[in-house]
């Protein structure tokens, strides 16, 4: 039996707005979080990921407005990662429509698992 193989689009986001760079610097400006998920729900992705790269370093929530966009206008399974702290932002992106999340700087923050 193969690998079943599945497209897997990582959104990097810094100020609602999607970068790209190399290790997180010199980033320039990609465009649109919702417009490039849709682009990529077009394309039959199989999900997407959408980090708000600056959450957790910026000490803020992510960016809830952002999500709920796009989970109302895509097909793709989400998963939403980093400024994710708490129960009540689990229960609020999952409210939005949202898949999964990615708990990765709170995990290590927060081993015994306060979220």
């Amino acid at each position: 039996m193969g690998l079943t193989r599945r497209i897997i689009p990582y959104l990097d986001i810094k100020d609602g707005r999607v970068v790209k760079g190399v290790n997180f610097e010199n980033l320039r400006d990609a465009g649109n979080p919702v417009e490039l998920a849709r682009t990529y729900n077009d394309q039959d992705a199989d999900e997407g990921v959408l980090l708000d790269v600056t959450a957790s370093k910026n000490d803020r929530q992510t960016m809830i407005d952002v999500i709920s966009q796009a989970a109302d206008q895509l097909f793709l399974l989400l998963t939403v990662g980093e400024g994710i702290k708490t129960s009540k932002d689990i229960r609020d992106i999952l409210q939005d429509g949202n898949d999964k999340m990615s708990l990765n700087t709170s995990a290590i923050q927060m081993p015994g698992g306060h979220c």
